[in-house]
């Protein structure tokens, strides 16, 4: 038949039969107007922009400060010398940092001390354990009644070629500025420093002081440790153990997500923190992450550390230390048993229990099928056409995310020369970010002008924010902490979706843009902590999230329908649009993001950070024969790539005694400062492993023990029990690849990450 806005109810197929007149529909609502539908979208628009302003940094304050306050010139003024150089564990340098360390502290009232111990790594990679020679500075103040310990942490090594004023000299500047001014005066409770060695290969550091001072501790201790990534941004809590929850609040504008401390128990990566929470402290983990590429480059050096993140990065640290300085620490035991899910609104950190928020994640897609069921009522919809829907929603999600991460892959595998050298991160990471969000455009509108190609439009929204509820509510049974921060915005929707479906106008209107606001404002700020993440870190992410956050929430844009006859009329907008010119729509988009990630290339290699190398000086310490290794992104790279010489430099002396049963001993004299010791077995396992008499644990056994900070003269011993037959090698790596022949320095334009020369050494037995 033929329908009019003034006869009848839309189908999603237009039947070829009059419908019965003995059957009495429902009386439907009036329709919404046009404008209302414009409103929605602007509140969209802003609560997306309030939560990007809110994840702005302040402005930094300069030393005329007040002096209780903490002012971001105040704190590079004290770091500056510590991170004017690169300082590796067991060098020099590293020498130096400890001693400017230990005179501010010392001035600043502190009791200060020194532990020089050998660290043994417990978080290795597969097959490998790792050692290294450690010097902590621990500087402590009493406090007056103590109810426990508070416990101020970063590290204090570099790794070798970076300044490292980021990664974790931002953590020295923000403590030093932190205890002064908190003035002279003791707190309620105990407070220690903690800087300690070793980090950057394998924790070593702090797990020294957990295994000896850090057992005389008051308990309970509370840990705030202080990390970086990156060079910018709005410093997180990735990480929280114990009742924090009951703390954070004291925090300005804090912000937590509980799926980033969810994501560190899937994707490997540790700080010291890992080691403090093993070992029952409670604590905060803290970081900046934004600008990744300059990590562990070069480029991590004052120069580039963004000051607003330092003042954001102290304003944090003090008020938490303020707090939880006086606070009866003792007392937070009766919430320790508390672990709620937590995410960040515009008035501070959310907590919801993780069983309600199961709850609320599995009656959304319920919700949503209610609403659903009315629209159907009403004519507005068909079971099918959601089912349609549904399968074309799940298309858009997996095919924004899919493609997104297809052609930043294509964009790095074609110019590997604009990617960092740890990292991969763009030194420009905005094109290609919003690319993503262009490509997440583009399947939006195809997988929207194929559904109205066939269905209402009542079917399309209902059917896709039904399957993305649905995979939310998986998740929320699953982890409701990986979904801490979308599943309860779209709970919300679930709700108004349903309310809007038989509220007249006007509340309707009010319902929407309240359940609106919840997705806004998390799209606005998860789509900046993504982007804060980094394109190479998220690719795919992005897309991901505004698709599915979009889906959960696109019905509230559906206005109500009108009665006439005794006949709910849907709105003329709700028929399928045959229309295949439409198909057309998602072209621009799809172009847009390609003439992004064109220009965003061109842009970024038009950057005038230099360009990042990988150098390894390959040295067999029998002959000298030695090649380079590089990773040629640049014309000096690649011209010194692969090219061999012969170098004249010491090898590490190395003694062996087989003391039976298939133990070795095996003594090796380090000829360079900031050494790293490896003894690698070509076959089979190494087991029973000590460093100078110290066990090293190693599960079934390890292929490659790494002792790292050895000094120049210094001789290490390692026992171990080795295959029968098998071929040993020990590889010295020292961290100037000057020495090795065939070296040609190059230009400005090019920044080098890590180099290192290797010397390998085969073992006689």
């Amino acid at each position: 038949m033929t329908i009019s806005p003034d006869d009848g109810a839309c189908r999603d197929h237009a039947p070829t039969r009059r419908a019965p007149t003995h059957r009495a529909e429902p009386a439907g609502l009036s329709p919404a107007p046009r404008w209302h539908a414009v409103l929605l979208l602007l509140v969209l628009l802003a609560g997306v922009v309030a939560g990007l302003v809110f994840r702005g940094v302040p402005a930094p304050r300069d030393a005329s400060a007040p002096q209780d306050v903490f002012s971001a010139e105040r704190a590079q003024q004290a770091v500056a010398p510590i991170v004017a150089e690169p300082r590796p564990l067991g060098s020099e340098a590293n020498d130096r940092a400890h001693a400017e360390l230990a005179a501010q502290l010392t001035a600043l009232g502190f009791e200060t001390e020194t532990q020089e111990e050998l660290g043994i790594g417990l978080r290795t990679g597969e097959a490998e354990a790792s050692a290294g020679y450690v010097r902590n500075l621990i500087a402590t103040r009493p406090g007056s009644d103590p109810t426990g310990t508070l416990v101020l942490a970063t590290h204090i090594d570099s790794v070798p070629g970076a300044p490292g004023a980021a990664d974790a000299g931002v953590g020295l500047a923000v403590i030093l500025e932190t205890v002064r001014a908190l003035g002279p005066e003791a707190m309620l409770n105990d407070l220690v420093l903690l800087l300690v060695d070793g980090e950057e290969r394998g924790l070593l550091g702090s797990e020294a002081y957990l295994a000896g001072p850090g057992e005389e501790l008051t308990a309970p201790v509370v840990v705030l440790n202080h990390e970086a990534r990156g060079i910018s941004g709005r410093p997180l809590v990735t990480r929280a153990s114990g009742p924090m929850h009951a703390v954070i609040g004291a925090a300005p504008s804090p912000e937590f997500e509980s799926f980033t401390d969810a994501l560190f128990g899937i994707i490997p990566n540790y700080t010291d923190f890992s080691s403090y929470r093993d070992a029952g402290w409670w604590g905060m983990d803290m970081a900046i992450i934004d600008e990744a590429w300059a990590y562990h480059s070069a480029q991590d050096d004052a120069a580039h550390l963004d000051p607003g993140t330092l003042q954001h990065y102290g304003d944090l640290t003090l008020a938490l230390t303020r707090d939880l300085g006086d606070r009866d620490l003792a007392a937070l035991q009766q919430r320790a048993d508390e672990h709620p899910v937590q995410t960040t609104a515009p008035w501070g950190v959310v907590q919801v229990p993780p069983l309600l928020l199961t709850v609320l994640g599995m009656l959304a897609p319920l919700t949503i099928l209610a609403a659903l069921l009315v629209r159907r009522r009403r004519r507005e919809a068909s079971l099918a056409g959601a089912a349609l829907g549904a399968v074309l929603g799940l298309l858009v999600v997996c095919g924004g995310a899919f493609g997104a991460f297809a052609l930043w892959s294509a964009a790095a595998d074609a110019t590997p020369g604009m990617l960092s050298g740890s990292t991969h991160e763009p030194v420009r990471a905005a094109p290609f970010l919003i690319a993503e969000l262009l490509v997440a455009a583009s399947a939006l509108a195809t997988g929207w002008v194929l559904a109205r190609l066939l269905v209402s439009r009542a079917s399309t929204l209902l059917g896709g924010a039904l399957i993305v509820t649905v995979l939310l509510a998986v998740l929320a049974v699953y982890s409701p902490t990986l979904g801490s921060s979308m599943i309860l915005p779209a709970a919300i929707a679930a709700l108004g979706i349903l309310l809007a479906a038989v509220l007249p106008p006007l509340p309707c209107l009010a319902v929407r843009v309240l359940a609106l606001l919840p997705t806004a404002w998390m799209l606005g700020t998860q789509l900046s902590a993504l982007a804060e993440f980094g394109i190479a870190s998220a690719a795919g992410g992005l897309a991901g999230t505004a698709l599915i956050g979009l889906g959960a929430a696109a019905p509230l844009l559906l206005a109500g329908t009108t009665a006439h006859r005794g006949h709910a009329v849907a709105a003329a907008g709700d028929r399928p649009v045959r229309r295949p010119r439409r198909l057309l729509i998602p072209v621009l988009p799809a172009i847009l993001a390609l003439g992004m990630v064109i220009g965003g290339t061109a842009w970024t290699l038009a950057a005038p950070e230099p360009t990042q190398e990988r150098v390894i000086a390959q040295v067999d310490g029998s002959s000298g024969a030695t090649t380079w290794d590089v990773t040629g992104t640049t014309a000096w790279g690649r011209a010194l790539d692969d090219t061999s010489a012969n170098s004249d430099v010491t090898a590490p002396p190395v003694e062996v005694q087989d003391t039976g049963d298939g133990v070795l001993e095996i003594t090796i004299e380090a000829p360079r400062d900031a050494s790293t010791l490896a003894l690698q077995a070509d076959a089979g396992l190494l087991s029973d492993v000590a460093v100078d008499g110290v066990p090293v644990a190693s599960g079934e056994g390890v292929q490659e023990l790494s002792v790292h900070g050895v000094r120049a003269g210094q001789r290490v011993s390692i026992t171990a029990t080795a295959a029968p037959g098998g071929q040993l090698t020990v590889v010295e790596t020292s961290f100037d690849p000057t020495l090795a022949a065939g070296w040609t320095a190059p230009g400005e334009d090019v920044s080098l990450v890590q180099p290192r020369m290797e010397v390998r050494v085969p073992v006689t037995r």
